[in-house]
């Protein structure tokens, strides 16, 4: 069943308690941000803000507004102290956001038109939402894989079945139950630290295998730059340090170990692409997790 919009928010231009807060962090998103922007403006659910955060301290509004892009539930949110941040310019939106849920999108990245429409109703009911994803290249626009084969059913995720997965996923969050914060200062991977943080609140999370959103694997983002492997082994030894000294923002013995163990492994996975990539058998993540040189595949 569609989910319908209230009525009180059936004009933008009186919008003043969205129903959606989309958290846009913004660094050196010039080439790729209107395309994530034009994909929110998309969404069949009109009642929504979006919250795009300045990372690097450039005037996106400007910026958007040269590009036809300006739209009263558009909010531009300043540099904080730590730019070149994604967590702190995370914490700095939710900090700012008006809305009901709270929907991340990367600047590189985007939603498709339905999504945000499919994942209200499903937060609503259990705090926390998530949909399949389509990895895509970026410079050619070729689809690489999906998380699952895309189907109609609703899966039910725990916080280990999480901690698997291979392929980014982002979630809806309900505000009100988000009493947590994405981790500052790790440089790689506070997205998945922040939605383990929500299945070990919520326990079980609804996911639609429905593909609504897309996530792009563009060459040279902090993902998949030339010392994204070097980045992250610091991210992933950091990471596990603040588990171990203070829990890392998880409250249960369990949860910790499963998030010990997923750090742990993926870790050793980085490793050992380093190894292959310094010994040219790849070019890049993708080519090493499938083990076919010259095409793409899921991202980790």
């Amino acid at each position: 069943m569609a989910f319908r919009q209230p009525e009180r928010y059936s004009d933008p231009g009186l919008l003043t308690m969205p129903l959606v807060s989309v958290i846009t962090p913004a660094y050196q998103a010039q080439p790729f941000l209107a395309r994530a922007v034009r994909s929110v403006l998309s969404q069949t659910l009109q009642d929504w803000e979006l919250l795009v955060v300045s990372d690097d301290g450039l005037d996106y509004r400007t910026f958007l507004a040269q590009h036809g892009l300006d739209d009263p539930r558009m909010r531009f949110v300043g540099p904080g102290a730590a730019a070149a941040d994604p967590g702190a310019a995370r914490n700095r939106a939710i900090a700012a956001a008006r809305g009901q849920y709270l929907a991340p999108l990367d600047a590189d990245d985007l939603f498709y038109p339905e999504r945000l429409e499919r994942l209200v109703p499903l937060a609503a009911d259990s705090g926390m939402a998530g949909d399949n994803v389509r990895v895509v290249d970026d410079a050619s626009a070729v689809a690489l894989a999906t998380l699952w084969p895309e189907g109609r059913a609703v899966r039910s995720l725990g916080l280990h079945d999480y901690a698997q997965t291979s392929v980014p996923m982002t979630f809806l969050f309900r505000r009100e139950v988000v009493a947590w914060a994405w981790e500052e200062g790790l440089g790689l991977g506070e997205d998945t630290l922040f939605n383990l943080r929500g299945f070990e609140c919520l326990g079980r999370v609804p996911v639609i295998e429905v593909v609504l959103h897309e996530y792009r694997v563009r060459h040279g983002s902090l993902c998949h730059a030339p010392d994204s492997a070097a980045r992250a082994e610091t991210a992933y030894t950091n990471a596990l340090e603040r588990l171990a000294q203070a829990g890392l923002g998880f409250r249960t013995p369990q949860a910790r170990a499963v998030v010990g163990e997923m750090l742990i492994a993926r870790r050793r996975l980085n490793q050992a692409f380093q190894a292959s990539l310094a010994a040219g058998r790849c070019r890049n993540f993708q080519e090493f997790i499938t083990g076919r040189e010259g095409e793409g595949a899921a991202a980790a």
